[in-house]
């Protein structure tokens, strides 16, 4: 319903998140090891200055004998500091180290690489590879950055300086997967804050979601939606086939019938396959539409009676629907429009409308409306689809008048009952909201779209027991219908407000809603990325990507195809943290050093 249209319902299973890069593990560990990390962070500080008091009578290396003046340079003499004891080759290191630190100040970045250069041959310290590092970004060479990063790195797995320089080079290489994982790290370290950390792991995972959606599925996101290519993709889920049917009067005869023609057999057959409203009959009346149309176009050379062009018109109007909910919008409108030319119909105008405003073309939209009433004055379907039109603008006066017309026009439908209710609790009026429930549950005591409504008013209001309560009335209604009504939408629902209390039983409960709304609607990408979570949290990885991955697949616009991939992205960051035996060690620390405070 439109009330809920444009939400994007996904299934938290540890917490709610309020982007979509909180998908990644290290938001997640991040935000539940702050405090550690944090004491850990002060604790280091204060070791620090009582190393650096127990160090300050130490002699400063400012002997230079270890350096050769030729000309007006200072050249090391490498020879002689080689042939030293260990702990001299130290101090010698520090010094070409100090040397090559007043170098760099003085933006000789390629004589202070010389000089660190020099300290390593006499002592490896990943300080020295550090500064290394830093030169070369200054100098622009960024393989240059991440080989001395690094090898920085390779003695010293949590040094923060050298992540960071390193995820910055690999971002700017365009490697956001690499970045990613760095940014991870730094968090688990806890040397820097949330508020700098966060930006940079979230502006790095959408570089590599946009990345995934232009290469992978040919989508620029910059792109508006009415302007994207469209891949044709399988049908929705069967939830959302039977929202949208359901407003529309099942027809399931043609005029003129004529058993003995392939074409009125195969069209009749999909109709009653539509509007028999199951999983099967929706892939059937799919098949039907194409072959029927085919047909249809291949007798018309040879048959101009009215009546048959109507049952050719019939048949391309439903094949151009389908091909919209395929997301094939030159299709769709191209079988329309032809079914227009053959016999004007109500619905086609509606179809038409819809693929207009998928277009962005919101003139056209309402001008086929027009023409769908002048029609049909009295028809449900055209004035609830103008209010939901009404609707998503924000228009809600226009859209009550609608939906109240659509009401009037068809007592008998369930669908603007649900919509008024919708409406007024947008509008803040609760009290007519309820009124608006208990009227559609008196006219449609048995009907599932009732409860499973109101439960998602009573989800957003907040009121989460009497919200699950009503989604298990929605399921055991819609367990006793013959057709689909809405679906799964009740285990998602109940699945997505029990996620908001994460207990044992909680999380066992939402495992067995989302695997049987998975089993029952396989094509519902809210399933999917809800089954996804839940895998992610229980550690099945690669089951929680190609969940993910599906779903991107499954989804029609671009924000959820984005949405769904960035998910998917983040999750293969996770993967990689778990593959790393020093980071996977290392969160297993903090969080068991987290776990000790009793702050889990």
């Amino acid at each position: 319903m439109a009330l809920l249209k444009n939400r994007k319902a996904v299934v938290a299973t540890v917490a709610a998140v309020a982007t979509a890069a909180a998908a990644a593990s290290a938001y997640y560990y991040y935000s539940n090891v702050r405090a550690t990390t944090e004491k850990s962070k002060k604790d280091k500080k204060k070791k620090n200055k009582k190393k650096k008091k127990a160090t300050a009578s130490e002699p400063a290396t400012s002997d230079k004998a270890y350096l050769t003046i030729n000309g007006d340079e200072e050249k090391p003499d490498m020879a002689a500091m080689l042939a030293s004891s260990e702990d001299q080759k130290k101090v010698y290191a520090t010094a070409l180290k100090d040397k090559g630190n007043a170098l760099f100040k003085e933006k000789r970045f390629e004589d202070a690489i010389e000089f660190y250069n020099h300290a390593i041959k006499l002592h490896e310290d990943p300080v020295f590879h550090s500064n290394i590092s830093a030169c070369y970004v200054s100098l622009g060479d960024l393989d240059k950055v991440v080989e001395s990063s690094t090898r920085a790195l390779e003695l010293k797995p949590d040094y923060s300086k050298a992540l960071l320089r390193r995820a910055s080079a690999y971002e700017n290489m365009g490697r956001y997967q690499d970045a990613m994982f760095d940014i991870s790290v730094l968090s688990l370290n806890g040397d820097f804050n949330g508020s700098s950390i966060e930006p940079m792991l979230e502006r790095n995972l959408n570089k590599q979601a946009l990345r995934v959606l232009k290469e992978d599925m040919g989508i620029d996101a910059s792109v508006p939606q009415a302007e994207q290519p469209r891949e044709r993709q399988e049908l929705p889920s069967n939830t959302s086939l039977s929202s949208f049917f359901g407003i529309f009067k099942p027809e399931t005869e043609i005029p003129a019938y004529d058993e003995s023609n392939e074409a009125d057999v195969t069209l009749v057959r999909g109709l009653k396959a539509l509007y028999g409203a199951t999983s099967d009959g929706y892939q059937l009346a799919d098949e039907c539409f194409a072959k029927a149309a085919k047909l249809y176009r291949e007798q018309l050379a040879n048959n101009n009676d009215a009546a048959f062009k109507e049952k050719a018109a019939t048949a391309l109007e439903y094949l151009g629907i389908f091909d919209f909910l395929k997301n094939d919008l030159d299709n769709s409108e191209k079988n329309l429009k032809e079914a227009l030319a053959l016999h004007p119909r109500v619905n086609t105008y509606i179809y038409l409308a819809l693929t207009m405003a998928d277009r962005g073309q919101s003139e056209d939209y309402f001008s086929y409306f027009e023409k769908a009433i002048a029609l049909d004055p009295n028809n449900a379907a055209v004035y609830y689809h103008r209010g939901q039109m009404y609707f998503i603008t924000q228009n809600y006066e226009k859209a009550g008048e609608d939906f109240k017309k659509s009401k009037e026009s068809d007592p008998k439908n369930i669908f603007p009952y649900i919509q008024l209710a919708c409406l007024a609790y947008r509008e803040n009026k609760m009290a007519e909201c309820e009124k608006l429930f208990e009227e559609a549950r008196k006219t449609f005591p048995t009907a599932p779209e009732v409860p499973n409504f109101y439960a998602e008013i009573l989800a957003d209001k907040g009121d989460i027991d009497e919200a699950v309560k009503q989604y298990n009335i929605a399921y055991r209604l819609e367990s006793l219908q013959k057709q689909i009504h809405v679906g799964i939408a009740p285990l998602v629902g109940k699945a997505t407000i029990l996620a908001r209390q994460p207990t044992p039983e909680n999380f066992a409960t939402i495992s067995q809603l989302l695997e049987d709304a998975c089993k029952a609607d396989p094509r519902s990408e809210q399933a999917k990325v809800g089954l996804a979570q839940l895998r992610l949290q229980q550690e099945k990885v690669d089951e929680a990507i190609e969940l993910f991955e599906e779903a991107a697949k499954m989804a029609r616009t671009v924000d959820e195809k984005l949405q769904a991939i960035t998910f998917a992205e983040a999750t293969k960051v996770q993967k990689r943290i778990r593959a790393d035996p020093v980071v996977s060690k290392k969160v297993e620390e903090t969080l068991a050093a987290y776990q000790a405070q009793n702050m889990f």
